[in-house]
């Protein structure tokens, strides 16, 4: 498969009813694929779901209630060393390397969950990478006048050619069509800006911190078990209206909703982000899971004990957003592993590193 085949197995998965949103992220993958498409990436294993026994550290002792997984994006070989990488997308400031969003990636223990699962399953990862792109904070604009002139002229928009009937909607309306922004925000990510919008970071982790993080882990087990004997889930107020909206739980802990009302249904499986692994899931510790039991008991209880969820939710733009962005790396990523080791096919076990990389003790 061609470097050109790897950029459409990519934007294929974007649906084309998308509409704007769509648009973002198939200039994003242009631009994403000019910065990154030959940086050096063997793709090794691609969404590969990992779990493992809950080990204590200190005694060497196993959970018998608790067990942990992950889904790890991308495991790849650069250079010879076994890479860690996994995707993001925010809002935030990227091209400052001293920029608050960095320094919260360097404690964030998602890499050290991935880590650790890796290890237990045999492989050691010389080192992990934050693979971030930042969403767009340009959108579909008013044309002057000189554009449309220029448009009904030229019939391109930013050097890409248009059909009669895309530039004929743009000049009746005034306005950029999602094609021609499309076009612009294409241009911008991959020729003026493209450090804005897509950046790389190493992360190291040391064997003493992937230590602490399973020990902490293990600690943070311990309190879901005992809190399950004394049923406290305490709640957190100063959540309620974090992550850009209210808690979708906030009806409930205000009152004004029951769990058993009709507004809710109980959960087949736990973790969205995972495929099913074994029972409902609420015996498994996930790094989701982790960081909600860090932000509010009670929201821990609800969404991964009780395991309720809404019959009818909308989605925020964001999570939208984020959720195709990993579709399409996936995608990506996939493509070109398919291109490095042509009919090789993933080993079910991940310390079976296939196609020559080498598992790290």
């Amino acid at each position: 498969m061609s470097r050109a085949s790897t950029l459409e197995a990519a934007l294929a998965v974007v649906p084309p009813e998308a509409g704007l949103g769509g648009a973002k992220i198939r200039a994003l993958l242009h631009g994403y694929h000019a910065r990154w498409s030959d940086s050096g990436y063997r793709p090794v294993q691609v969404e590969k779901v990992l779990h493992s026994p809950l080990w204590n550290p200190a005694t060497g002792r196993r959970s018998r209630k608790l067990r942990i997984a992950g889904k790890v994006d991308l495991l790849a070989e650069l250079d010879g060393a076994l890479v860690l990488v996994d995707h993001k997308a925010t809002s935030e400031d990227i091209s400052d390397p001293a920029s608050p969003y960095w320094r919260q990636l360097i404690v964030e223990g998602q890499l050290s969950h991935y880590l650790l699962l890796l290890w237990l399953n045999g492989v050691k990862a010389d080192y992990a990478v934050w693979d971030v792109v930042r969403k767009p904070a340009i959108s579909p604009r008013q044309l002057t006048k000189g554009e449309r002139s220029s448009l009904s002229s030229t019939r391109c928009w930013f050097s890409q050619e248009f059909p009669s009937d895309e530039i004929d909607k743009a000049l009746q309306t005034g306005r950029e069509t999602d094609a021609l922004y499309q076009a612009r925000l294409r241009h911008d990510c991959t020729v003026e800006r493209p450090q804005w919008y897509f950046q790389r970071r190493t992360i190291p982790r040391l064997d003493a911190e992937i230590h602490e993080y399973a020990t902490e882990l293990w600690d943070h087990g311990q309190e879901i078990v005992q809190i399950r004997r004394t049923g406290r889930h305490v709640r957190n107020s100063g959540a309620c209206l974090i992550y850009g909206g209210p808690c979708k739980f906030l009806g409930i802990c205000s009152g004004h909703d029951e769990p058993d009302s009709a507004n809710w249904q109980r959960s087949a499986w736990v973790h969205p982000e995972l495929p099913p692994l074994e029972g409902d899931g609420r015996g498994i510790l996930t790094n989701s899971r982790i960081r909600t039991f860090q932000t509010c008991r009670r929201k821990h209880y609800l969404q991964y004990e009780l395991g309720i969820e809404r019959l009818e939710e909308e989605e925020r733009e964001a999570l939208v957003f984020g959720s195709l962005w990993h579709d399409t790396m996936e995608a990506y990523f996939n493509a070109m592993r398919g291109e490095a080791n042509g009919n090789c096919t993933t080993a079910d076990s991940v310390s079976e590193v296939e196609c020559g990389a080498v598992a790290r003790s």
